[in-house]
């Protein structure tokens, strides 16, 4: 409630817009600096790189929940669907709830460079007329709280820094302010944290998710040997093999 409050109390609601138009300017300025930096904001600011961005995460998440062998990879499908359930909620309810029409920097300075400008092809989201709150960072930090509670500090670190990474495009581009995600994410953020650990929320759901990700594993392993579609699903080896080469080449274009 401090942290919302600070953004609604007009003394300090002025910092926080200083601090908005600061960091817009200091991003945005970036598109000019030549051809590669537009292409790159172009590149991650389009709504398709939303769908890469999961993929690199879906594919970091099980490299890391198949290092620690079968077990380590059954406790981890199961949280993994502990946290798309609580992304589920948290999401749907903020969208319903948190109802404020805020210009975004295109829209309320007009006075920034536009990726088309230098990307002609660019399909980059740079405006919004209600860029409050930012859903990139709310999913994004919730990803990395839970995780990083879940698994230590290792994948949260890792998730950290691919939170920066996916949520400044459309900063950059002019669709969202940083208090967007430092305010409407975090409140809503912070409240989700106090309900998970206040109340036994997430012990439940991950009592109930397990025995039903259990079995599903175990169907697959034990199918492996009978059916073909399933024997390269079955084998946690070949899988692992497969997100190490996804990973590998992530890294090499990055």
């Amino acid at each position: 409630m401090i942290l919302l409050g600070s953004w609604i109390l007009p003394a300090s609601k002025a910092v926080w817009d200083a601090f908005d138009r600061i960091c817009f300017y200091a991003l945005n300025a970036t598109i000019a600096w030549g051809k590669p930096f537009a292409t790159f904001w172009a590149i991650t600011g389009d709504r398709l790189f939303d769908y890469a961005a999961a993929a690199i995460i879906l594919f970091l998440f099980i490299h890391f929940i198949l290092k620690g062998g079968e077990t380590s990879f059954r406790r981890g499908i199961a949280l993994g669907f502990v946290t798309a359930v609580i992304l589920l909620v948290v999401i749907g309810l903020q969208r319903e709830l948190i109802s404020y029409p805020r210009l975004s920097p295109t829209h309320a300075l007009g006075d920034g460079y536009s990726i088309q400008t230098f990307v002609p092809w660019s399909r980059a989201k740079e405006a919004s007329p209600s860029s409050f709150p930012g859903d990139h960072a709310t999913v994004m930090m919730i990803m990395t709280i839970l995780w990083w509670k879940a698994f230590g500090p290792k994948l949260g670190y890792q998730l950290l820094i691919l939170a920066v990474i996916f949520t400044l495009p459309r900063m950059a581009a002019g669709a969202h302010w940083m208090s967007d995600a430092f305010i409407g994410g975090g409140f809503v953020v912070l409240l989700m944290l106090a309900v998970v650990d206040g109340t036994p929320l997430l012990w439940h759901l991950y009592k109930f998710s397990r025995p039903w990700s259990d079995k599903t594993i175990s169907f697959v392993l034990e199918k492996k040997n009978t059916l073909p579609a399933f024997q390269s699903l079955g084998n946690l080896q070949w899988m692992k093999a497969r997100v190490n080469n996804f990973l590998a080449f992530i890294k090499s274009i990055l």
